[in-house]
């Protein structure tokens, strides 16, 4: 995988496959293969590269580790679920995706500061619910 601006090239098992980084929505690992989940409904692109690899390449952009398999793109979370110590973070197309407690902290920081620094956007933090 290569960075260009704001694109990456991933190599897929059918060849290599160009993707702006604005359009996936998350990334999914199951044992060593990576699947990124795109905005426009566009097949999930799959790879053979680390969840940790795509954290540190994508560091530069919005993008935050929530479990020891997922990374969404901050853009793309609609807003997030807290039942007692369970919380989710629901992505803009409706998949509910799980936060590990020990990831809460930086997630939780990492939304605030893209909410409530976005004056246009129309996401909707209850402070109340991202302190538990």
């Amino acid at each position: 995988m290569e960075a260009h601006n704001d694109r990456i090239i991933v190599k897929t098992a059918k060849g290599f496959r160009q993707v702006e980084v604005a359009h996936i929505s998350h990334i999914l690992c199951e044992d060593y293969l990576c699947t990124l989940y795109l905005i426009n409904k566009d097949k999930p692109i799959t790879c053979t590269k680390s969840l940790r690899y795509f954290e540190q390449a994508l560091a530069p952009h919005p993008f935050v580790r929530i479990h020891h398999n997922a990374i969404v793109n901050l853009d793309c979370v609609a807003e997030v679920k807290c039942k007692g110590r369970q919380r989710h973070a629901v992505m803009t197309d409706g998949t509910a995706l799980p936060i590990s407690v020990r990831k809460w902290p930086a997630f939780r920081d990492a939304f605030r500061t893209l909410t409530y620094t976005a004056q246009n956007d129309t996401l909707t933090v209850k402070t109340d619910t991202l302190t538990k």
